[in-house]
């Protein structure tokens, strides 16, 4: 199999086991999932990036650097269990404080891949299944924030022509960040100080602009209003968000006369207020890295360490952000 990205350029894949998994129905569901939030009317808050890439794009980075072949597999099947509208999912059957953590997925997917064809697929090629579904196995594939790993590097790499192309970031060369990613036993780091600022302000602005924006929270609030009624309507259940895609949910919904219209409101209708009993409350996680990189001495530092203003950035910066609405 030969796998060519616009990233990471062209790799030869000898191993059976990658294209196996890549090429059955649950893998191939995820050409149809979006990272970001449906948002039909504004496209700012819809990256145009499918988790079929995305992690297609964890395992090239993982194999680029040299990761086990079971780590590599874990990169690969990482994304399978993500619902239709992806971290929707956290607001339709996660509990209060799902949006803050975005869980939902990480807490179905052994479960969910252990039910797939996966299972037969990676054990069929002589792997350990419970191994490849324990992340403390593996030191590059996923690690906590502030750190830096596979998935993290890779979907913040693809975000950035979106920014380009709405006149965001646009110093900013995802394949030449690409390249200043280095791999070391305790994990990923970037090559130097310049990529680490560089990597950081795409990561945060990102995160900041679209993922945890107030615009971005406000449509999947409405598109979670909209599923959440459809299931109690029976139009849809909750099993198809795992079956279907992000297009496949739509038209279902479309077909049974769902009214759509929330989903072209505008967040500036509705006041962010303060203290009001009547108010609704949106919360989303945010997400911000503290690269660690090498240091002209050798050494790996933190961001933090050596940029003042970027250290009492990321110190403010809150694990979760709230919303306190109204319709004005």
């Amino acid at each position: 199999m030969i796998c060519c990205d616009r990233i990471y350029g062209v790799l030869n894949v000898e191993e059976p086991v990658f294209a196996e998994i890549i090429a059955a129905p649950t893998f191939q569901r995820l050409q149809g999932i979006n990272m970001g939030p449906w948002v039909p009317c504004r496209p700012f808050y819809s990256i145009p990036v499918s988790r079929y890439h995305h992690s297609i794009g964890v395992f090239m980075l993982l194999r680029r650097h040299g990761a086990p072949l079971a780590e590599q597999i874990a990169g690969l099947i990482h994304d399978v269990s993500h619902t239709a509208f992806s971290h929707l999912s956290d607001r339709l059957f996660g509990g209060e404080t799902s949006s803050r953590t975005q869980e939902y997925q990480d807490d179905i997917h052994d479960k969910f891949v252990k039910n797939s064809e996966l299972a037969e697929i990676i054990t069929r090629a002589g792997f350990c299944l419970d191994e490849i579904l324990d992340d403390s196995n593996f030191i590059l594939k996923e690690r906590d924030l502030p750190d830096l790993c596979a998935d993290r590097l890779d979907y913040c790499l693809r975000a950035i022509p979106h920014m380009h192309h709405h006149g965001k970031l646009l110093d900013c060369d995802e394949v030449a960040l690409s390249r200043a990613i280095v791999a070391t036993p305790d994990g990923f780091v970037l090559r130097d100080a310049k990529s680490a600022k560089m990597f950081a302000r795409a990561f945060n602005q990102t995160d900041e602009e679209i993922y945890s924006s107030y615009g971005a929270t406000f449509y999947e609030e409405m598109l979670a209003r909209i599923c959440r009624n459809a299931i109690e309507q029976g139009i849809l259940t909750r099993e198809e968000f795992l079956e279907l895609n992000d297009m496949q949910v739509i038209r279902k919904m479309h077909l049974a006369g769902v009214d759509f219209s929330p989903m072209y409101d505008s967040p500036e209708a509705w006041r962010i207020i303060k203290d009001d009993a009547d108010a609704v409350i949106l919360s989303q996680k945010m997400r911000r890295v503290n690269p660690p990189f090498i240091d002209s001495d050798g050494t790996v530092r933190r961001l933090s360490e050596i940029d003042d203003d970027f250290a009492k950035y990321f110190s403010a910066c809150p694990k979760f952000a709230e919303y306190k609405i109204k319709k004005a």
